[in-house]
């Protein structure tokens, strides 16, 4: 299936907004300028010239070529605000929301606490990258490089390089929950399958690899579909699963809840959410300057919540429901495919089946937009890898987790746990010096930000205040972690406190060091 033609889709080429952008004082000279420089960038290396000639030749409607610099006005004509909060919905309709749910039994938690803290701090966590989605339009900016303007030009690969890890795991992980999913289409009677892991791995890989490779266009339009099926697949799961002993019910035997655990799951579901906030502009900052920043807020914020929320706590009512039905127990010990193959083929035979293979196929949207991402921060985080264009990176990246995913996906339960936790961690720093710089350093004024200084080390803020903030932090995050290979005397006390200690000591902490920068630099 093709999209459609260009004056259907979000990214048309439209007459440029009326409205200049904030970061952009004279759009005449200074969008002239940015670009002027980054071609003069581009020429300068023989290697690179000969790519954006490639470049030039192929389709702008399929492959999107442009990197990190900032855009231009006329660039900048995405109309439909909607499509974006449609690419993070999409993004979390899948299977690895499921499993994230699926988490309460291994914590010993029981359904209602498992429940409300989802509902509660899902609800919190969504509010970020809802937020930090309206820096797109507005400075026509990638996520990383808005980075640059707290934490400094050579601060901000540091952020990079964090962002990487957390989306290569994230790649690594849906791979995984993706082949495992497929591979339980062909079990046997015996706990074997007909079908390894490794196939649904690589056909996973393969089409997320296509939408990222293609850019903007492709996945906006990708996106806006591919979660009905899934979500389709889910209700029909839901609805053969049926209630009573059997089925979807409150078991008589779940374990009640410590505070231990309930801020351990929590930690989970903000290291699933607030990660978001380090790539969510990647996809908005084609969007016009003028777009109404309240409808795009709260379109994204839906778009996180309606999405992780719901299908984390459907993960949850089968998990719960497994404590006293050994069938569905015995499956999520597996994986989650092994339950849905379970219950689906069992009702609906082969038609099941199909379901499922739907179900593990759910996957390749949250890796799509991932992998997209990945290029953009590599690009950030070694600049002179810059000039190369954005379409070459997804094949590094891919070339980079699939093996990974291939070799890691015998201990996927504990992979997840492990690191969807740690996430919450540095993220919590990140989104809290941004959010401080933006809403008390600069006042949430966007004229504050000159874009072009996007690629001016000296002009940039040095970045101390920002990496000194986060290194402060740590001293209060460290003692409040919680997690298997280590305890913090905090944290044995009441429990993992890491994310929650992480995001207010960072605020705390990087307005007074800010301003003694800006005092002693200037800048």
């Amino acid at each position: 299936m093709s999209p459609p033609p260009a004056t259907k889709l979000d990214l048309e080429h439209q007459p440029p907004s009326s409205s200049s952008p904030a970061h952009i004082k004279n759009d005449g000279e200074s969008s002239d300028s940015i670009v002027s420089d980054y071609k003069r960038t581009i020429n300068s290396s023989a290697l690179t010239r000969r790519l954006d000639a490639f470049a030039a030749k192929l389709p702008p409607t399929y492959v999107e070529c442009i990197g990190i610099r900032p855009l231009t006005t006329s660039e900048q004509t995405g109309r439909n605000w909607w499509n974006v909060s449609l690419i993070w919905f999409s993004c979390n309709v899948n299977v690895l929301s499921f499993s994230a749910g699926s988490l309460v039994s291994l914590l010993k938690m029981d359904m209602l606490s498992a429940m409300l803290t989802t509902l509660f701090v899902g609800g919190f966590c969504s509010t970020f990258p809802a937020y930090f989605t309206l820096f797109g339009p507005k400075l026509g900016m990638r996520q990383m490089i808005h980075a640059r303007y707290s934490f400094g030009y050579f601060g901000a690969s540091v952020i990079c390089a964090l962002n990487l890890a957390t989306m290569l795991g994230y790649c690594i992980l849906n791979s995984i929950v993706g082949g495992q999913t497929l591979s339980a289409v062909g079990a046997r009677g015996d706990g074997s399958s007909t079908l390894t892991p490794d196939v649904g791995i690589v056909v996973a890989a393969c089409i997320a690899l296509v939408v990222s490779f293609s850019g903007i266009r492709v996945l906006h339009y990708f996106e806006r579909f591919f979660w009905l099926p899934t979500l389709i697949c889910f209700l029909i799961l839901i609805g053969v699963s049926g209630t009573g002993p059997s089925g979807l019910h409150v078991a008589s035997n779940q374990p009640t809840a410590s505070a231990s655990s309930i801020l351990g799951f929590a930690a989970i579901i903000a290291g699933f959410i607030i990660s978001y906030s380090a790539l969510v502009s990647d996809v908005s900052h084609y969007l016009e300057p003028n777009t109404n920043p309240h409808k795009l807020f709260w379109s994204v914020y839906f778009g996180f919540f309606l999405s992780c929320v719901p299908f984390i706590m459907i993960g949850i009512a089968f998990s719960c429901s497994s404590y006293d039905n050994a069938a569905w127990s015995g499956a999520l010990r597996v994986s989650s495919g092994r339950l849905f193959q379970l219950i689906l083929a069992d009702k609906l035979g082969n038609f099941g089946n199909f379901l499922v293979v739907l179900l593990a196929l759910s996957v390749c949207g949250n890796i799509s937009a991932t992998i997209y991402s990945i290029g953009l921060n590599f690009q950030t985080m070694l600049p002179f890898l810059g000039p190369i264009p954005r379409f070459i990176w997804p094949l590094f990246a891919t070339a980079i987790f699939l093996p990974l995913a291939i070799v890691g996906h015998s201990k996927f339960y504990e992979t997840l746990t492990d690191f969807t936790s740690v996430l919450g961690y540095w993220a919590s720093l990140y989104v809290g010096v941004v959010f401080a710089d933006h809403v008390v350093i600069r006042k949430r004024d966007y004229q504050s930000y000159n874009a072009r200084d996007w690629n001016q080390w000296k002009r940039l803020p040095p970045g101390l205040a920002a990496l000194g903030a986060c290194c402060v932090s740590l001293a209060v995050v460290v003692p409040s972690i919680s997690q298997v290979w280590f305890t913090g005397p905090i944290a044995k006390r009441g429990g993992d406190l890491g994310f929650e200690t992480g995001l207010v000591a960072s605020v705390v902490v990087y307005v007074p060091l800010r301003l003694l920068e800006k005092k002693v630099f200037g800048r």
